[in-house]
């Protein structure tokens, strides 16, 4: 990742102004996307304050009929009438499946308008979608990255599998994601987190999914607790709940799991905080917006050796990373940070000094706006 220094303000020359539209999911879409735009609508005024002003273009999902024709009547048009205006780049944000023909068609569309154009991947499993497609996708991929002005990799590892497939790519520029719970997470922890005045549990955020490395999670639990290890298990995010409680049961862990629901805000700052640690064993994983707000709370990370974490965690440093679909090395390691709060407490405060200095808001925005004026300047 490039890391440049914090500040983008108080420069003395005044810089040509760019406007730049965002085009990604909304109307109450969730996950990591939509967390990058949401933090992005947060900093528009430190964008404003280097003269570029963002506007959002937001597109309902095809999970429904509903979200379809939303998309085609509504989503659009007005995408289309926003091309007629003062647009100087558009920057499509775009994942695997319906994302990603969905910001195809409204890629064509700004070619068309000959406006440039910025291709924003988030996917960590994207080179299985190319892979897995027809030759009219596989055509489409090309078209879309190889036509782009630029085009971001949310973090190395989807950079690197980038260049595998998209050797026309206008130059690959990696640029992480920073998270609203940098400002707000600015106070310590609280020491029953560490201390031991409130039983330690293990933290989960996001999807609840097998892909999310969930049932490797549970397994790694039931291990622990034959081994006279008994640990809590909270997972904040959405899924199939009943699959899991189940699953849970299976184990014989129910009494350790409990799922919180989808949590925002101080709620969620509140439930890292509290964590022993927090940990998702991914399988794989573009960037990891839940492992950097668990950083920032001070929170370290057992995590898996695939794509955002090899940027995000040193490996004992700020937590820990193990392969994949392993529980038994997961059990290990949420053994050791349970039975060791000190140590816990150290690779915390390792995990936020470093989502500081490399994930700040402004730190990214810098990334953002140099990006922005390479761009115009083309």
């Amino acid at each position: 990742m490039t890391e440049k220094g914090a500040g983008v303000a108080g420069r003395s020359s005044v810089p040509t102004r760019i406007r730049v539209l965002h085009v990604g999911p909304g109307w109450g879409q969730r996950g990591g996307i939509a967390s990058v735009l949401n933090e992005l609508v947060a900093q528009k005024d430190r964008f404003a304050k280097d003269a570029v002003l963002l506007s959002f273009c937001e597109t309902h999902s095809f999970r429904s009929m509903t979200g379809a024709v939303g998309f085609i009547f509504h989503d659009t048009p007005r995408f289309a009438m926003a091309m007629m205006g003062k647009v100087d780049i558009v920057h499509f944000h775009v994942s695997v499946r319906a994302s990603f023909y969905r910001k195809f068609l409204l890629f064509l569309i700004a070619r068309l308008a000959q406006k440039k154009t910025i291709v924003h991947l988030h996917a960590g499993n994207f080179q299985r979608f190319q892979s897995n497609a027809g030759a009219v996708t596989r055509y489409a991929v090309s078209w879309l990255f190889g036509g782009s002005n630029a085009v971001i990799a949310v973090s190395t590892a989807v950079g690197d599998e980038l260049s595998l497939y998209s050797d026309d790519c206008n130059g690959i520029q990696v640029i992480g994601n920073t998270a609203l719970a940098a400002e707000l997470a600015v106070y310590e922890r609280p020491s029953a987190a560490v201390g031991g005045e409130l039983p330690p549990y293990v933290a989960f955020a996001g999807r609840i999914t097998k892909e999310k490395g969930v049932h490797d999670l549970m397994r790694a639990l039931a291990l622990l607790k034959q081994q006279g290890c008994s640990v809590q298990l909270r997972l904040a995010g959405s899924g199939d709940i009943d699959h899991w409680r189940w699953l849970a049961s299976e184990y014989g862990i129910s009494d350790l799991v409990t799922f919180m629901g989808w949590l925002d805000g101080d709620a969620k700052l509140e439930f890292y905080r509290n964590a022993r640690l927090f940990c998702m064993p991914s399988h794989f994983e573009s960037f990891g917006i839940a492992t950097l707000e668990a950083m920032f709370a001070g929170v370290p990370v057992v995590g898996t050796r695939v794509g955002g974490f090899l940027d995000l965690v040193v490996d004992g440093v700020t937590g820990y990373l193990v392969d994949p679909g392993d529980p038994e090395a997961l059990a290990a390691c949420i053994r050791m940070l349970i039975e060791r709060p000190t140590l816990a407490e150290n690779l915390g405060s390792a995990a936020a000094a470093r989502a500081h200095e490399h994930y700040s808001a402004n730190a990214i925005v810098y990334q953002y706006v140099q990006c922005y004026r390479a761009v115009a300047a083309q």
